[in-house]
């Protein structure tokens, strides 16, 4: 049986300070009709210009993930694209009121809140996957990702900072509206003390506060009781992965094992890019086909034992 594309109800609307501009900024989330995927509009300026949510669309991925083009530019999408995915929401008319979208809390709690409240609907056509059928990697130094063929949507995760709070962490996730919502909605993005005056000489980070960012100094970090998790900084890059691989189809939904050490938004748009480069990787289908995840899983349990053990 196919399953059927979702929109919201109703609109939805978010103001606050966006995490590098430090600017206050709005966003209203509108449903959609059938096919149209997620697409954003910066309503601020003439003309209203629109950027779908798409991996050829992204242009900067230091710090977040950008979409645009040289002249318009939309940041600090992963958040809410997150949200989206994680709620299985396929299409959406999202306006923005500035050049980037609000942090909140920092991280898609407050989005995923406000969209089940919204309610979500079912619509008059099926679900269009993106289903990985032959593996794909990418890797920069000694950091990787690889797309392994899946019949669903999962995430094997490690993060390794050499910093006595981190350190090696590592979280399995797999895909369901529930396990997202108490798995990683509430994982919060991070920094490290050490790294705030750099960043914010370069204009990054401006809008960074104790209450929408963990923070992390020598010894350990400064705001924990802002914490919802005891491994929270990998939850959150779980939550980034998601964001970022959303942006894999216009109103489709990846399947595939996502198999992911020390990443970042670049490795993420580096393996879609290369996944679309490889024309037989993937299948675009209303139905997913079954694929052996049992001999992929061992693949990315190997995977992960040869860059870091326990």
């Amino acid at each position: 049986m196919k399953l059927l594309q979702r929109t919201i109800k109703g609109k939805i609307e978010f103001s606050g300070v966006a995490l590098h501009t430090g600017d206050n900024v709005r966003v209203v989330i509108n449903p959609a009709p059938v096919n149209t995927g997620i697409v954003f509009v910066r309503a601020d300026l003439p003309k209203r210009p629109q950027i779908k949510a798409l991996w050829n669309n992204v242009v900067d991925t230091q710090l977040s993930t950008v979409i645009g083009s040289k002249k318009v530019r939309i940041a600090t999408i992963e958040h809410l694209m997150s949200a989206i995915r994680g709620l299985n929401i396929d299409n959406a008319l999202i306006e923005v009121y500035g050049p980037e979208l609000p942090i909140l809390d920092g991280s898609s709690l407050a989005y995923v809140d406000s969209l089940e409240n919204a309610g979500i609907v079912e619509q008059d056509a099926p679900v269009k996957y993106v289903q990985v059928v032959k593996p794909i990697s990418v890797s920069l130094d000694d950091r990787f990702i690889y797309l392994l063929p899946s019949s669903e949507f999962k995430i094997s995760c490690r993060v390794n900072y050499k910093h006595p709070s981190v350190g090696l962490q590592h979280f399995e996730y797999r895909h369901n509206t529930f396990n997202y919502v108490a798995e990683v909605a509430k994982a919060k993005t991070f920094g490290f003390l050490n790294e705030v005056a750099k960043l914010k000489e370069k204009g990054l980070a401006l809008g960074g506060s104790y209450e929408n960012a963990l923070v992390l100094d020598n010894n350990g970090v400064v705001n924990k009781t802002i914490m919802s998790y005891d491994d929270e900084f990998v939850r959150h890059k779980v939550l980034d992965i998601m964001g970022d691989m959303a942006l894999c189809g216009s109103g489709t939904r990846l399947l595939a094992h996502v198999v992911a050490y020390k990443s970042g938004h670049g490795l993420h748009a580096m393996a879609l890019k290369e996944m679309r480069a490889r024309k037989t990787s993937f299948k675009v289908l209303e139905e997913p086909v079954l694929v052996d995840d049992k001999a992929y899983a061992e693949k990315a349990f190997s995977l992960l034992q040869t860059v870091a053990t326990f």
